[in-house]
């Protein structure tokens, strides 16, 4: 490849990395608020948050979805709501919604709306489900699908494409209730007492 010729092919390169990147990719993370995950007892209930960043300022969001998945056997089915970067009201009810079945909490948010109120405008959380321990173990909550389109103020019928980077899982370790614990404690201590008295009696 001739010198001239491979400085305009960096340049194009350099150019559509450039656009893209004045696009801008955006962020979904998961975050938890109110419990200790790594100490997570049953009966207790964790509210996960789903979280967007990298929005730039003027950038609508059209479309933003998100799915999340985790071990259905430690955990409720989740209860979802709506975080406060979704439009409210809604340009059309159905706009946003949701899908909560065992180990599976979905956000799906769609407009046809034209309008900036309409559209997803900032960052912050997108939606949040509640999760109460159910059995004792380990597991992650983990994104399985993502995605999200840009307004074309240009032509509303034909949406950009936006590049979502997936957080990384986020962990939970459920432990027994205290009442277990202690009733498992005391079984052990009395079965080690029995022995004990067993064994006297022998000798």
């Amino acid at each position: 490849m001739t010198r001239p010729l491979f400085c305009l092919v960096v340049t194009i390169v350099v150019g559509l990395a450039a656009a893209a990147s004045a696009q801008g990719q955006v962020s979904l993370s998961l975050e938890s608020s109110g419990v200790n995950l790594s100490q997570l007892r049953v009966g207790d209930t964790a509210t996960i948050e789903v979280r967007l960043s990298g929005l730039q300022a003027g950038q609508e969001l059209d479309a933003l979805s998100a799915t999340i998945i985790y071990e259905d056997l430690l955990l409720s089915s989740p209860v979802i709501a709506a975080g406060p970067i979704i439009p409210d009201p809604l340009d059309d009810p159905w706009d946003f919604i949701t899908l909560a079945d065992p180990g599976h909490a979905e956000g799906s948010f769609l407009t046809f709306g034209t309008d900036t109120a309409a559209h997803v405008t900032s960052n912050g959380v997108f939606f949040t489900f509640d999760v109460t321990a159910t059995d004792v173990g380990a597991g992650a909550f983990s994104f399985d699908f993502v995605d999200a389109t840009q307004f074309n103020s240009s032509d509303p019928f034909d949406p950009i494409y936006v590049s979502v980077d997936a957080g990384e899982p986020l962990v939970f370790t459920v432990i027994p209730e205290p009442v277990s614990l202690m009733l498992a404690t005391t079984g052990v201590l009395l079965l080690l007492m029995r022995r004990k008295g067993f064994t006297a009696r022998v000798a």
